[in-house]
């Protein structure tokens, strides 16, 4: 497709580029995160949200026994696909429609932009430059989109880069198209977009105004770092409206993660950095909710749980490096120390919550 055919579809066609707001989000273990989190993180609607999400963690039982897989994450699971979170309006397509429909893949991504919709679809990276991949491997995953330039012919893109590093970079037009053609359109064709929504949207819409906000709940928030401290399984909670979730909520991660190091020691597991990836990233987003919580009031401002928390954020990214420096020199003993290790941060870990709730508790 031509520049001058692209140009036809424009609403405004003095608009030769869009670029909407993405920044480096804190989460990015999982892309369904880090897309939603780069979109929402610079807005100060959406904090309460944001810290209050990010408490609780799980295993997957289904993932664990019918695949062997130690899937740590967040719960809520985001994904991009999914409409769990507020200020995000979704709209979903896939390949095959699209191309049943004569609708040139250009076409539509710079329509959507346009329109100010983020658009996530499935690539083989074997096309996109400084990927994992490039004219390595063929290799299908997803692409977040969120900006073109048509005098340029690029695509401002998210995704992991060869240093399997999250990154902000560009892709042609001539790249794109061949990553989005060369794989089948059966399989992984779903094409879903999502629009930032302010509070005030829902004002005239039949939802109301209650729909756009998520107000601070100090109760709220002690509640699920009690679940967390305790193991409680949080999808409890959501049972009038979803069939409960089985897994290992909260503290009760601890032992499948040392017996999935332990696995990866005995040659049992491959090696996989997720696991102590999305740990730190918990323990990271633990520092920043301290920090928040001091602003609001709700925490001393000489509190020493922050430099607890920071301790563990330290201890926990010093894991996950040793877990990649294992993998690049595929040298499993030198994870031996991240049995006993992972039991330390476990005690911590409980004791700084345990008067972290005390603390909120007196406040409140």
């Amino acid at each position: 497709m031509n520049i001058v055919e692209i140009e036809s579809v424009l609403e405004n066609k003095m608009l030769r580029s869009v670029k909407l707001p993405f920044e480096m989000p804190k989460v990015y273990g999982f892309l369904g995160h880090a897309y939603v989190l780069g979109i929402l993180q610079p807005f100060e609607y959406a904090q309460p949200w944001i810290h209050t999400s990010y408490i609780q963690l799980f295993i997957s039982k289904p993932y664990l026994q019918d695949l062997q897989e130690y899937r740590l994450d967040f719960y809520p699971d985001l994904m991009i696909a999914y409409t769990h979170m507020p200020w995000l309006m979704y709209k979903h397509t896939d390949k095959v429609l699209l191309d049943q429909l004569g609708v040139d893949i250009h076409r539509y991504l710079i329509t959507q932009l346009e329109r100010k919709y983020y658009v996530v679809t499935y690539v083989d990276e074997f096309y996109i430059h400084n990927s994992i991949c490039y004219q390595q491997n063929h290799f299908v995953h997803d692409i977040f989109i969120y900006g073109y330039d048509l005098d340029r012919q690029i695509y401002h893109v998210a995704i992991f880069d060869k240093n399997r590093q999250f990154t902000m970079q560009e892709v042609t037009f001539e790249q794109l198209g061949q990553a989005y053609s060369s794989q089948g359109k059966e399989t992984q064709s779903l094409i879903s977009s999502c629009k930032r929504l302010e509070p005030l949207d829902y004002e005239g819409s039949k939802y109301g105004a209650g729909a756009g906000r998520f107000d601070f709940d100090l109760t709220l928030m002690i509640e699920i770092l009690t679940d967390y401290l305790e193991g409680r399984n949080s999808t409890e909670r959501l049972r009038i409206q979803q069939q409960p979730m089985e897994g290992y909520f909260g503290v009760e991660i601890y032992p499948y993660l040392q017996e999935f190091v332990m696995r990866v020691i005995e040659g049992a597991q491959n090696f996989d950095v997720r696991q102590l990836h999305i740990l730190w990233e918990h323990k990271k987003m633990m520092v920043e909710r301290i920090k928040y919580l001091q602003q609001l009031g709700h925490l001393a401002e000489d509190t020493p749980l922050l430099a607890v928390a920071e301790r563990l954020e330290k201890q926990a990214y010093t894991h996950r490096n040793l877990m990649l420096k294992g993998f690049m020199s595929q040298n499993r003993s030198i994870l031996q120390p991240l049995v006993n290790s992972l039991g330390e941060m476990l005690d911590t870990e409980k004791a700084l919550i345990t008067q972290l709730i005390d603390e909120l508790e007196f406040r409140k």
